[in-house]
Order: structure tokens, then sequence, then C-alpha cells
């Protein structure tokens, strides 16, 4: 996939080590217009990049607001947790071990008690000790340097931005034309068959792509 991802990046956008956000491809005025040299390259990731390959996807969708949990030191937030326990979930299904978890970086001190956080949840809380899988060594990296991330970015902007089209909770004013929702309604049919299917871990229930309630904030 990584190889697919450069090999694309340099024959469409004529820079494979150029970095690419969700923020510049997935938008109205990228995808109204197919012609485009980007609307092009995210037809390509979609459907011969990662329509093709075994992989699984999984997201927690919430209304991001100001009043939002942020990490302390005790305290991981729940979209982290209920992440964990759906990386937990594809690892069982797969009969994975060890699995490492790459969170994008944001600044030092984010990262700092992040790494710290994740790491009292996994050894000193209930829940995460039903997380044999995860090792309790995050990685923060930086997705100019990682194709994964940037493909788990371009991913994430089309979840948000479809949910953002299409669910009254999490709505924005400014609408996509017919062209571009086309498009986005297309790529989120890719993400949805590849999600994981809502099965149960110990005591919790697990869906690959959850909605979560507008009172989510802690």
């Amino acid at each position: 996939m990584t190889m697919a991802l450069y090999k694309l990046k340099k024959e469409i956008l004529g820079n494979s080590y150029i970095e690419i956000k969700s923020t510049d491809l997935i938008n109205n005025s990228t995808l109204s217009h197919p012609e485009l040299n980007k609307c092009i390259f995210i037809d390509n990731i979609m459907h011969t990049v990662l329509d093709s390959s075994d992989f699984n996807f999984a997201a927690v969708i919430f209304k991001n607001t100001n009043e939002n949990r942020k990490s302390e030191e005790t305290y991981l937030p729940n979209h982290y947790r209920d992440s964990l326990w759906k990386i937990e979930a594809i690892a069982k299904e797969w009969r994975k071990r060890d699995v490492i978890v790459c969170i994008d970086n944001n600044n030092r001190k984010v990262d700092r008690l992040l790494a710290i956080s994740f790491n009292n949840y996994l050894f000193k809380s209930a829940g995460g000790q039903q997380l044999p899988s995860i090792l309790p060594h995050p990685i923060l990296a930086d997705s100019e340097t990682s194709a994964g991330l940037q493909l788990v970015d371009m991913i994430a902007g089309i979840i948000r931005q479809y949910h953002m089209q299409h669910d009254d909770q999490l709505k924005e004013k400014k609408s996509f034309d017919v062209t571009a929702l086309q498009k986005l309604d297309e790529y989120y049919g890719i993400i949805k068959h590849h999600s994981i299917t809502t099965r149960k871990i110990e005591t919790y229930n697990i869906t690959g792509l959850h909605i979560c309630p507008s009172h989510y904030t802690t």
C-alpha cells in the first residue's frame, strides 16, 4: 500500500514525497471536478489501493466541541479508549498477539501527556487490562514522514465530511454539490464495506463505525 501510494503521488501529483492532507483533498472544490489531478488521485487511492487491499477500518465519530475533555496524565479521553477497543477487536479477528498503536503527532506537551495516560490506562484500569494485544509503547508520529498516517488521515477526512453532510447532529452549513456528494458517498461505501463487524469483547460491544451520542464529552 505504501509503495502504491508513492507511485500514485509521482505519476498523478508529480511529487512522490508530497504530504497528502484530507483538508486539501476531501472538499467540495476537489470532488466536484473529476477531471482534476487531485480527484483522479483520490479515486485511484480508494479503488486501486484501499478497496483491493486486506485491511479493516474502525472509527469513533463525534462532534468536537470546547467541552471535549483533553488528555491528562491520569485520564485518557473517551475517543482514545474507544479506539483501543476497536484495535483490540481487529487484533483478535486477525489473531495478532502484539499491536503497536501509531498516533498522529500534535505537539510535544500533548504527546507527553497522551503517552503517560495511554500507558496508565493499559496498566491501571480494569478496561485497559482487558486489552492484551496492545503494547504499552505508542508511537507518536508525524504524518509528513508516514505514508500510513497520510492514508488514515484521508480516510478520516472522508468519514468526517460524510457525516457532516448527512448527519443532523454533525452537519455543517456549507453543503457539497451533487457530483461531490456522489463521490463522497461512493468513498464512504468502500470504507463501510471494509469496517469491522459489530461484536462483543468481554463486556464491551464493539461497532466498526460508531456514531457517538451528543453528550460524548468526558
